[in-house]
């Protein structure tokens, strides 16, 4: 009888060492490292070409700032052009652009989803449940933990291992 043993679609351990890592854009260093590059590059990118009024209509079709800039800041991480921590410290002047950029056209646009969190207290849940008196809860205090070791001797015990003697307290006095 022949066995069929399912292959794994995995690759191979150790597969990576013997791969070409240069395939994809983020196994190489980003081609924009500094800051003011990168702000040039999207600013080039959205007055230039097809991306500036295609992120200007997101906008005016109600997608919020913060998203396309997310967008914006992700296609540049996947094509190599900037590393994520520099995509995020570049988020800010990225919305800033687009917010300018709407204006300028007329378009209206929305910063970011407002979400107006309820959060329920304690007071609260009493005033919803019907009762509206406060009761105070004793709180039992926990016991100290006991010293050990050579902190749990007696003082004298602790001067007499620290290698003081009657003698040496009664000067250290004067």
């Amino acid at each position: 009888m022949k066995s069929n043993p399912q292959t794994p679609r995995a690759p191979i351990p150790g597969a990576n060492y013997t791969t070409d890592t240069r395939n994809y854009p983020w196994h190489r260093p980003p081609d924009i490292t500094d800051m003011d590059k990168a702000i040039e590059y999207v600013t080039k990118d959205l007055n230039d070409g097809p991306d500036g009024f295609r992120y200007m209509s997101m906008l005016g079709a109600g997608i919020p700032v913060t998203m396309v800039t997310d967008f914006i800041v992700t296609k540049g991480i996947g094509r190599g052009k900037w590393a994520p921590d520099l995509g995020i410290l570049a988020a800010g002047p990225i919305a800033r652009l687009l917010i300018i950029m709407a204006k300028t056209y007329g378009v209206e646009y929305e910063v970011a989803v407002e979400e107006k969190i309820s959060l329920r207290s304690s007071q609260t849940l009493r005033e919803l449940s019907g009762e509206t008196e406060l009761t105070p809860v004793p709180v039992e205090e926990e016991p100290g933990e006991e010293p050990e070791g050579f902190m749990a001797a007696p003082e004298e015990e602790q001067n007499s291992m620290l290698g003081y003697d009657e003698d040496t307290e009664e000067l250290e006095d004067e």
